[in-house]
């Protein structure tokens, strides 16, 4: 009856723990993510298969478990370097139309890979395919040509801070992006996204 009952409460725990956590945790993992749930485990279990071990240094260590997932996520928010270093990079695998073989072998991406993920998107042409971008998550994202826009596939201003390298991969540097805003009457910092498509610069403001 005690293994009984520290198996209800700590399934009451972790599915607790995991809402706190954030609706992400539960279908995309990030490095912290699976390091986080992997010591969760491992305290679950030592507390489930040792009846001598107190279930309640279980429950504190998942308490500050849980707090430190809390701040590194709100601190990824207010900061990209930060977000980008637990995170990772999305990448683009392929730029109109063009694999990017050099970063396919930087992350050991066969082409297979490839081809199951487009197959995936419903995509069996690669002349199709504008954009082909690998996520975090190792998810292939595809935008094909016919419905395409976007002239480049990352954002130029994300949270009000101006993006160089995706900046400079365009052709372009900032002084070049700031007369693009300044022609829709807006400041980079008051961007919340700024994407560039056929059309021009593409903005959503920041409400917050």
């Amino acid at each position: 009856m005690q293994l009984v009952g520290r198996c209800i409460l700590f399934y009451v725990i972790i599915v607790t723990a995991l809402r706190l956590m954030g609706k992400r945790e539960v279908g995309e993992l990030s490095v912290l993510d699976v390091v986080i749930a992997f010591v969760m485990s491992e305290l679950l279990a030592l507390s489930i298969s040792n009846l001598d071990f107190s279930p309640f240094k279980a429950i504190v260590g998942i308490g500050v478990l849980v707090l430190l997932q809390y701040l590194v996520s709100w601190i990824c928010i207010k900061s990209k370097k930060i977000r980008d270093f637990f995170e990772g990079e999305p990448v683009c695998i392929i730029y109109k139309g063009v694999i990017n073989q050099k970063e396919m072998l930087r992350h050991r991406y066969t082409i297979d890979d490839l081809l199951v993920q487009l197959r995936s998107a419903e995509c069996f042409d690669l002349s199709e395919v504008e954009f082909a971008i690998l996520e975090n998550s190792g998810q292939l994202s595809v935008a094909k040509t016919v419905h395409c826009l976007l002239e480049y596939p990352f954002p130029l201003i994300s949270d009000g801070i101006i993006q160089k390298k995706h900046v400079l991969a365009l052709g372009y540097d900032e002084k070049w992006l700031y007369e693009q805003c300044l022609q829709l009457n807006k400041r980079p910092e008051s961007i919340f996204i700024a994407m560039w498509t056929k059309e021009g610069l593409f903005v959503i403001d920041k409400q917050c």
